[in-house]
């Protein structure tokens, strides 16, 4: 089974979540990088009103893929406009299954969830977790639980 995690990672926490995760699941990764800078005031809005915000290319077609995680920070209680919009960007996506993982400050995670798991299942696809990490848990390295927790269930269900 092929697994890919495509993430979107501003200050590292992400990454440092997708790669331990990687690791447990033999996953390759996919980053998701913005087309062009912008400040972080100009970030959180486009989160918060849901906007896309241009990406740089990256692999959007699934058809080698069998299950996706996508990752992604919380800005303003939202998922990043990075991220939206490399859903609206994703093809051969019917029937493959998804889990999403999410790093956050302090809150909005349930909210991020939803629309991240409403933009894929709008692809045809089906879900099965979804796991978050807190930032300062990160910071001190205390995250191989939610990791091994997460590459579990996927293992379990995808396999």
């Amino acid at each position: 089974m092929k697994i890919m995690i495509a993430y979107y990672s501003w200050q590292g926490h992400t990454h440092k979540v997708v790669e331990a995760l990687a690791e447990k699941l033999d996953a390759e990764t996919e980053r998701i990088k913005p087309a062009k800078p912008s400040g972080m005031a100009t970030k959180a809005m486009n989160a918060y009103f849901s906007l896309k915000s241009d990406i740089n290319p990256c692999r959007t077609d699934l058809s080698s893929v069998d299950h996706l995680i996508v990752a992604t920070p919380v800005w303003a209680d939202h998922p990043t406009p990075y991220v939206m919009k490399y859903i609206s960007l994703l093809t051969n996506t019917s029937g493959k299954t998804f889990s999403i993982l999410v790093e956050m400050g302090g809150r909005g995670a349930d909210k991020t969830i939803k629309k991240v798991r409403k933009g894929l299942e709008k692809k045809g696809m089906e879900f099965v977790t979804s796991a978050v990490t807190v930032e300062k848990d990160v910071d001190d390295d205390n995250f191989d639980l939610t990791v091994s927790t997460m590459a579990e269930s996927i293992k379990n269900r995808v396999n």
